[in-house]
């Protein structure tokens, strides 16, 4: 058998939740000095609570326990564990883990263990999640799912969107002055992520033609893959999710579309409200999405 574990930077739905069986790795929110674990101990609604007091929650990365906890477990039941961490350039949670899990291999050669980085995470780690999970139920050999999953993660596109620039001037991706400017004129900011983390693409006045335009690169660049499965994921903004989702269904008829709930972990660099959508390049070698009736 073979577990899969998502951490807190790769986003989940209930679909997901009834659908797999997979482990769930918590990182922590900090406010006020205080740890808290992602979803466990706080919810987003709880941390963007704060956010609009003006505190700027920190975040940390997993607890090397935690963990080997669920090593030890997955062990006990002689699973072996493909582990889908948030981008290393977000979080320093894949240095930690890989170097752990090489550890546990050395003392436990009777297991297969490996983490993969997800190059992102939200929606787009959810898209490698899901495709690693059906690897699992239709029986591939765990070193194929790695290395499927290894590769699927160069090739999804992040296309996403916030409701202000608010929290990207806090961040240091905006300057003050541009962010005062933005506001004042409705500009949204347009996202994207590349080998150094979530990059400022362009700034768009108006929310409909960022839309419009996030629309377009994604028709261009799913190209002929237009049957696969596209994920949105929003930050506490589900009516600019499913408003979004029918305008990627208008484009891309044959596609499956999934809505997702952004983790308190993303929101608290990304701010409150916005959404993305996240989807394939190219057709994965091994490429298992069913669609739900």
């Amino acid at each position: 058998m073979i577990k899969v574990i998502i951490d807190s930077g790769i986003d989940q739905n209930d679909f997901m939740k009834k659908e797999y069986d997979y482990e769930f790795l918590p990182l922590s929110v900090i406010i006020n000095d205080k740890d808290y674990l992602d979803q466990k101990e706080i919810s987003l609604k709880q941390v963007h609570e704060y956010m609009s007091q003006g505190i700027l929650p920190k975040t940390s990365q997993i607890s090397p326990q935690s963990l080997l906890d669920i090593l030890n477990d997955c062990r006990s039941r002689n699973e072996d564990v493909l582990y889908i961490s948030i981008y290393s350039q977000f979080s320093g949670t894949f240095q930690v883990a890989h170097s752990l899990i090489n550890e546990y291999k050395t003392n436990h050669p009777d297991m297969k263990v490996e983490v993969v980085d997800s190059l992102g995470g939200s929606g787009g780690g959810a898209l490698l999640a899901i495709q690693a999970m059906e690897m699992v139920k239709h029986g591939l050999p765990f070193e194929t799912i790695v290395e499927q999953t290894r590769k699927n993660a160069q090739h999804i596109k992040y296309h996403f969107t916030l409701n202000n620039l608010n929290w990207l001037v806090k961040g240091g991706r905006v300057s003050k002055v541009a962010g005062a400017a933005g506001t004042a004129l409705n500009i949204k900011p347009y996202l994207t992520v590349d080998d150094t983390g979530i990059i400022v693409k362009k700034l768009v006045r108006g929310q409909e033609r960022i839309y419009k335009k996030i629309i377009q690169d994604v028709k261009e660049g799913v190209g002929t893959f237009d049957d696969q499965l596209v994920t949105i994921s929003h930050v506490n903004d589900i009516e600019s999710a499913e408003k979004l989702e029918n305008m990627v269904k208008t484009a891309l008829p044959h596609v499956a579309t999934q809505i997702l709930d952004l983790g308190a972990l993303l929101a608290v660099h990304l701010g409150i409200g916005g959404v993305g959508v996240f989807y394939f390049d190219e057709k994965p070698d091994h490429y298992m999405y069913i669609k739900e009736n």
